[in-house]
């Protein structure tokens, strides 16, 4: 039985979606064989669907001291309108936080009594209860488009992806400089990849990997656009290159993460072990290094970078089914949540988008149940038009 983190976290990943009701058929067929390739898998899965036990260890992970205890969090809260996420969950959310908790721990939620309704409280009077029945969370998908202009779609079936990949490799050997394919996720989509070369990489929603079907003999180059986790294949004898928006970063194997969607104004790329290089494209000059826990922040306009220290745990959330916000504006969450679920937003007044939450929320949570979470911090109230969320003052 595979015992490798990422497979327990994928298998965490497909009991959430299960408890939600939002897995798919092939995602359904893989937990379904986990479950029968052993014994105690089977009694893993159905003591994570057992209420009675689900309670017990939600009290229990109430109690003790976690990885990131509550009052460290709130030393952190700014004074004035920053906000803490009050995790509002039902059934689902619980079994959540213990599969999660299980995995990554240092999580704390809280919920509401579960037979509530979800409606959104307006100046004391009862409003429209949001239904957000058409908007789900994100799912295994992605477009690749070859370097002859082929478009092949990607799903959840893993086997069915590996396959006209490997034919992509096997149809012809590239001369001379690589062609690249293009593999992009939507919005509301995520995908998984192994490289040519055993390298592993983890695209996130609305996100682009431009690579070739086989690398170069000197070295391994691939350019994003997005967000991305890699998890690189050790070659001291040729280096593997990420470009993103003038930034060149060199490992030789390692694992990190960098986020460089458009709306972005720099490059952060986060080390989470081993080490890399950074420089501005063509700056062969300007090496920037990193050290595990250190995140480089490359200014796309001015072609310029810092280092900070960061906690991994809040940038590699998304890898773990959350999102996990510190001390970052409604207008950052919403952008987040929109590129996920696919929904549009809108607020009716922008100094509501400077509102500063911290705090989580579950990745692949009911929709209605985020926007509440959001709600009962405080200060803010949702209405559904479609797909479009418009935010308003309470």
């Amino acid at each position: 039985m595979n015992t490798v983190p990422e497979y327990t976290e994928e298998i965490a990943r497909l009991i959430l979606r299960r408890i939600s009701g939002t897995i798919g058929e092939e995602e359904a067929k893989l937990l379904d064989d986990w479950r029968n390739a052993d014994p105690v898998n089977e009694a893993t899965y159905r003591r994570l669907l057992d209420s009675t036990f689900l309670e017990r260890e939600w009290r229990r992970m109430k109690s003790v001291d976690v990885a990131r205890p509550l009052a460290d969090m709130q030393a952190k809260i700014r004074r004035g309108n920053t906000r803490r996420l009050v995790n509002v969950w039902k059934y689902a959310g619980i079994a959540a936080a213990v599969v999660i908790g299980f995995i990554v721990g240092g999580v704390v939620f809280f919920r509401h009594d579960p037979q509530l309704p979800l409606t959104v409280e307006g100046t004391g009077e009862r409003e429209t209860a949001l239904y957000a029945s058409q908007i789900h969370p994100g799912e295994t998908k992605a477009t690749l488009t070859t370097d002859d202009g082929q478009v092949i779609n990607l799903g959840a079936d893993a086997a069915g992806n590996e396959k006209a990949m490997k034919k992509r490799r096997e149809r012809e050997k590239p001369v001379g400089v690589p062609r690249l394919n293009h593999l992009a996720t939507p919005r509301g989509g995520e995908f998984e990849i192994t490289l040519e070369d055993g390298t592993k990489v983890w695209l996130n929603a609305e996100s682009q990997l431009s690579y070739p079907d086989t690398f170069r003999s000197d070295e391994r180059r691939v350019i994003l656009k997005g967000e991305a986790y890699f998890r690189v294949a050790r070659n001291e004898e040729k280096p593997f290159y990420v470009e993103s928006d003038g930034q060149l970063v060199r490992v030789y194997g390692t694992e990190f993460n960098i986020r460089t969607y458009e709306e972005d104004a720099a490059v952060y790329t986060t080390l989470i072990s081993g080490s890399v290089a950074l420089q501005a494209a063509g700056k062969l000059n300007a090496e920037l290094f990193l050290t595990p826990g250190r995140q480089a922040v490359f200014d796309k306009k001015e072609a310029s970078a810092f280092v900070r220290t960061v906690d991994t745990e809040v940038v590699t959330g998304w890898r773990r089914g959350l999102f996990v916000f510190e001390e970052q504006n409604l207008g950052q969450i919403m952008a987040a949540l929109a590129r996920w679920y696919n929904f549009d937003y809108e607020f009716t007044d922008n100094v509501l988008s400077e509102t500063v939450f911290m705090g989580s929320v579950p990745r692949y949570g009911d929709f209605n149940e985020v926007l509440e979470i959001l709600e009962k911090s405080g200060g803010v109230k949702f209405r559904m038009n479609g797909k479009t969320v418009t935010v308003s003052a309470r």
